[in-house]
């Protein structure tokens, strides 16, 4: 089985495979894709370096070995956890909130002692107001790497399907730069999906939402 994990700098696709020719085969967006070979700091470097560059559309690395190419990438970044999820109400409408300039999902991360699970349901209550909630799936799992304080890091989130009320009261977190809290039909998702990021789309696409 072909291994693939797609991670996301700067919104931009940033993918593990151990078979490229499969993977442009399921997503011909990645022919424009740079493509690296091995999973040596070399490649990796570079891939990064490329990621930076203006109109970088996306960029391969290809080893044999998953296993190498996960444990490469573990040397170069530090791992964090965190969860979120998408809120549905009686009406079937989601939760979307609006944070520095993109309609996003509410997430955050884990905190010392609580699970995923959690951590999913107090970063959604947190961030939006919301106090009925309750699990109803999972999702899937997103990455992307940022820099922080000349670090690399990898945040790996966990997306998780969630029961809401619109009685509850819509309050965003504005400490966290969060200016609105909306709910949003699947019929008018689309110009919201349009200015979100690549991983919100991602999530939602996932969750069987279409725009």
């Amino acid at each position: 089985m072909t291994f693939s994990q797609k991670i996301y700098f700067n919104d931009i696709p940033f993918i593990l495979t151990t078979g490229k020719e499969a993977f442009i085969s399921a997503d011909p967006h990645a022919k424009a894709y740079a493509v690296y070979s091995g999973a040596t700091a070399q490649s990796f470097t570079a891939a990064l370096q490329t990621l930076e560059k203006p109109g970088a559309s996306g960029v391969i690395i290809e080893d044999a070995s998953s296993d190498k190419l996960v444990a490469r990438l573990n040397t170069m970044v530090r791992l964090i956890d965190a969860a979120g999820g998408i809120a549905w109400n009686e009406q079937g409408a989601i939760l979307m909130i609006f944070r520095r300039g993109k309609w996003d999902l509410p997430k955050g991360k884990l905190d010392e002692g609580e699970n995923i699970e959690e951590c999913a349901l107090r970063e959604v209550s947190e961030e939006t107001g919301l106090q009925t909630l309750t699990l109803n799936g999972k999702i899937c799992d997103t990455y992307h790497i940022y820099t922080q304080k000349n670090e690399q890091i990898l945040k790996r989130t966990a997306w998780y399907k969630m029961k809401a009320s619109s009685a509850d009261a819509l309050k965003p977190q504005q400490d966290e730069g969060i200016m609105e809290a909306r709910w949003v039909k699947e019929k008018d998702l689309a110009p919201y999906a349009t200015e979100s990021y690549e991983a919100v789309r991602e999530v939602l696409r996932n969750a069987g939402l279409e725009w």
